[in-house]
């Protein structure tokens, strides 16, 4: 049998690296990774993505695999018509461009349904400026809801810009970015 105090002392460093532990034995155990895919086209908050940036590199040792580097969001797809909706700021802002065609993905850190659901990404285009409004509500009112945060992400598909320089930005920690379409 392992010494528990070590099996702690393990579970709590893969802990701090994002890794989950198990109720026996406390051996931390390799998240599911899905690979990374292209933006897709769609509405605001669709695509086929699943995951940020590429696959992040992994350390293997006595307790298994776990990966190291950015977090990845899951995808999330809007659902109007939560209650109490508020504007949340995003933490990345990515740009695809395919052409004319502009895809943007954004990131952000928020809580759990049924606590915090994403309603809605507005757009609001001035000129060359697009200001990109992440929206989350609750299912319900009235529920515990546990202090837990996660990763989310959406695609928002900008569709075809006349060619130009656009400056992209969605407020929260995420600097604005600038999108060359030819």
């Amino acid at each position: 049998m392992q010494n528990p105090v070590r099996a702690l002392a393990l579970c709590l460093l893969v802990a701090v690296a994002g890794a989950a532990c198990t109720a026996s034995g406390g051996l931390p155990v390799p998240p599911t990774v899905a690979p990374s895919g292209g933006a897709g086209g769609g509405s605001a908050g669709s695509g086929g993505d699943q995951g940020v940036g590429t696959d992040p590199p992994v350390i293997t040792g006595p307790g298994g695999a776990a990966p190291i580097g950015p977090p990845r969001a899951t995808i999330v797809t809007p659902r109007p018509g939560r209650l109490d909706v508020r504007p949340v700021g995003a933490a990345t802002i990515e740009a695809s461009v395919a052409g004319r065609r502009v895809a943007v993905r954004l990131t952000w850190w928020s809580g759990v349904a049924p606590c915090s659901v994403l309603d809605s990404i507005d757009v609001v285009r001035t000129g060359s400026a697009i200001v990109l409004t992440i929206r989350e509500g609750a299912d319900q009112r009235g529920v515990a809801c546990i202090d837990l945060a996660m990763l989310k992400g959406a695609i928002v598909d900008l569709g075809e810009l006349a060619p130009g320089t656009y400056t992209i930005s969605a407020g929260g920690d995420a600097p604005p970015i600038q999108v060359v379409v030819d």
